[in-house]
């Protein structure tokens, strides 16, 4: 682990995409129909997610590979019933919002795992 932040592109965009979150959240809190809390309580983790992720990633920090993973978990899980709950108005959008954003940050946290894993020291024997 290193002290000084190291701003890659990928912990920028990870971590932009997570405090760009904040501003949806209340609204959704005002829009939300069917269960306001499930919906704000799960992007509010996103966004958590989705910080500590990019900030873990510029400062190197190992503990990212727990977070990533958490966090494409919860970005697929979001986009799975964005689109499934979607009413036949808003099913484009859906759509749009999971293939142009969710899954694609999902993906991402997933590269950021894979290669923090890749990156640990290799475990000595028992």
């Amino acid at each position: 682990m290193t002290t000084t932040p190291c701003w890659t592109w990928s912990a920028r965009v990870l971590t932009a995409a997570g405090l760009a979150l904040i501003p949806w959240i209340f609204v959704l809190a005002r829009v939300a129909g069917a269960y306001p809390v499930a919906w704000v309580g799960l992007d509010t983790m996103e966004a958590i997610g989705l910080v500590g992720t990019g900030l873990l990633l510029a400062r190197c920090d190992r503990r990212r590979v727990a977070v990533a993973p958490a966090t494409a978990v919860l970005l697929t899980v979001d986009a799975w019933f964005d689109v499934l709950t979607a009413g036949p108005g808003a099913v484009l959008a859906a759509l749009l919002m999971a293939f142009c954003l969710e899954l694609p940050l999902a993906a991402l946290c997933t590269a950021v795992a894979w290669h923090g894993l890749r990156a640990l020291p290799p475990r000595l024997p028992d």
